[in-house]
């Protein structure tokens, strides 16, 4: 039983997580390193990169709460810094969602012009 303690098992999570933020941001990079790069497949790259680190912060947070050297000031400025990455990631959401309307439009559009020759 106490091979499964409490700090053991939060360290694997936050090893799976540090390395899931590593490919995010492997990924991110590959994309931007592409000769004919995709707006749309950067910005997925990059969602994809915000929410692993929101992930990581969130879960430093909740292993530095049960600290005996708790810092509630330094506390609240992690929350703070979470909640504008948060805002950063709901931004770049909407940015997607919008432009992939306006793709489908310009298509529908292009497919009715085609339709009337």
């Amino acid at each position: 039983m106490s091979d499964y303690s409490s700090s053991n098992y939060s360290g694997n999570s936050s090893q799976r997580t540090e390395k899931s933020v590593s490919y995010a941001l492997y990924l991110h990079r590959r994309e931007l390193g592409r000769p004919k790069r995709k707006m749309m497949r950067i910005a997925s790259t990059k969602l994809q990169l915000t929410n692993e680190l929101i992930q990581l912060q969130q879960r430093r947070q909740w292993e530095t709460a049960f600290d005996l050297e708790f810092d509630a000031e330094a506390s609240s400025q992690q929350m703070r810094a979470l909640d504008r990455e948060r805002e950063y990631r709901d931004r770049l959401r909407t940015n997607m969602q919008r432009q992939l309307e306006k793709q489908q439009k310009r298509k529908r559009k292009y497919l009715q012009e085609i339709g009337k020759r």
